[in-house]
């Protein structure tokens, strides 16, 4: 069971909107930084990448992270109490790894940020 969405249609189109927004953000916040010297208050980058991260990989995966904890679905028009355990169990799973993934690219544009920049 490679694949279990939780989310579909507009829920998509919300976290790909949110992603975009918040890589934008991302990317005034570096040309920012590039422009003034910050110092440590480089780090705080992290923040909108993890928002960007995460939001961009819950799209790309059709998973929610928020959902699949409390073990719902958003397909649609309304919320649906996930019935079947292997999905849920496959959903969390798949969770986790959109958390990690999430950190592991936020960490590596703020590393870059604050080594580069």
């Amino acid at each position: 069971m490679s694949s279990c969405p939780n989310i579909g249609g507009n829920q998509i189109n919300y976290r790909k909107k949110s992603g975009y927004a918040s890589l934008l953000i991302t990317t005034l916040s570096i040309i920012f930084i590039m422009l003034n010297d910050f110092g440590l208050w480089k780090v705080l980058i992290f923040i909108p990448s993890i928002v960007m991260a995460i939001s961009l990989l819950e799209a790309y995966n059709k998973t929610c992270i928020v959902y699949s904890t409390i073990g719902i679905k958003h397909m649609g028009t309304k919320y649906e109490r996930e019935r079947d355990e292997q999905f849920l169990l496959a959903q969390r799973k798949k969770s986790l790894t959109i958390v990690f993934n999430g950190l592991i690219i936020a960490s590596a544009i703020t590393a870059m940020v604050y080594y580069f920049v």
